[in-house]
C-alpha cells in the first residue's frame, strides 16, 4: 500500500525568512507539529523542516513560544527566522514508497514526519498520525466486529479454523496477520459483521488457543473474558 493513500496533501508551508513566532502560530492554529520550508515560499521546492520541538529549543527556557511573553520579547529584541533553527534538506520518501517502508523508516531514525516529494516537488507529507489512520483502517479496528488474539503453534495457519466459525455467523474477514512477541507466535485476526455472542462462546470452545477476544468498533466494549461466556451457549 503507497504512502500516497495516506499522506497529507493539504500542506502548510512557510518560507525560510518567516519568523520563529509567526511559525509558532501558524502551528498553533493548524494543530500541527511540523512545517514544511519551501524556498522561494509560493513554490515546492523543499529546504527544510522546522518542528514544534524546534520552537521550544529556540525558545527561553520555559517559556512556550507563542506565550504573550515570547510575542513581547520577539516584538522588543528582534527574532530568529526558521532558517536558522530548521532541518535543512530533510530526509523525504517518495509517494510511491510503501506505508510499511515509511512507517520503518520513521521509527528507525525517530522522525516525526516525512516530507513526500516527487520528481523535485513537494506533493505531500507523512506524519505519524497518518500511519496510526493506516493501521486503524488496515486492521477494521473502527468497523463493527471482533478481534481475536490467539497464540499460534509451530507452522499453524492463522486464520485457521475460526474462519469457518465465523462464516456460519455471516461475519467477514478484515485483516490476518501473525508475528513473534515474547518468544510467542502469536494471531491477531479481526472478523467484521454484526456482534454475535454465539461466535463468541464458539471461538473458547473451538480448541484453538485464543488468548482474547475484543468487540470492535467505535464505543465498543473492552475485552470479552471467557468466563463470562462458558457454559452459556446461545445458539
Amino acid at each position: 500500500m503507497d504512502t500516497s493513500l495516506w499522506m497529507a496533501r493539504d500542506l502548510l508551508t512557510i518560507g525560510p525568512a518567516t519568523t520563529l513566532s509567526t511559525a509558532a502560530r501558524q502551528m498553533a492554529a493548524r494543530r500541527v507539529r511540523h512545517l514544511l520550508v519551501v524556498d522561494p515560499p509560493d513554490s515546492r521546492h523543499l529546504v527544510g523542516v522546522v518542528s514544534s520541538h524546534d520552537l521550544y529549543l529556540a525558545a527561553d527556557a520555559g517559556v512556550k513560544p507563542t506565550s504573550p511573553q515570547a510575542l513581547a520579547r520577539a516584538a522588543s529584541q528582534g527574532e530568529l527566522a526558521v532558517a536558522t533553527i530548521m532541518t535543512p534538506r530533510p530526509t523525504t520518501i517518495a509517494s510511491t514508497t510503501s506505508i510499511a517502508d515509511a512507517a520503518r523508516l520513521l521509527r528507525d531514525k525517530k522522525f516525526g514526519c516525512l516530507p513526500v516529494v516527487d520528481r523535485g516537488e513537494l506533493v505531500g507529507v507523512l506524519t505519524e498520525h497518518d500511519l496510526l489512520r493506516a493501521f486503524l483502517a488496515m486492521s477494521g479496528a473502527d468497523q463493527d466486529g471482533y478481534e481475536i488474539t490467539c497464540e499460534l503453534a509451530p507452522g499453524e495457519n492463522v486464520i485457521g479454523g475460526i474462519d469457518e466459525l465465523a462464516r456460519r455467523r455471516g461475519l467477514d474477514l478484515g485483516s490476518a496477520s501473525s508475528f513473534e512477541l515474547g518468544g510467542k507466535r502469536l494471531g491477531v485476526v479481526h472478523f467484521l459483521g454484526a456482534q454475535d455472542d454465539a461466535f463468541v462462546d464458539a471461538l473458547w470452545q473451538s480448541g484453538h488457543r485464543i488468548l482474547r477476544v475484543r468487540a470492535t468498533g467505535r464505543g465498543a466494549p473492552s475485552t470479552i473474558p471467557a468466563p463470562a461466556l462458558a457454559g452459556d451457549r446461545r445458539d
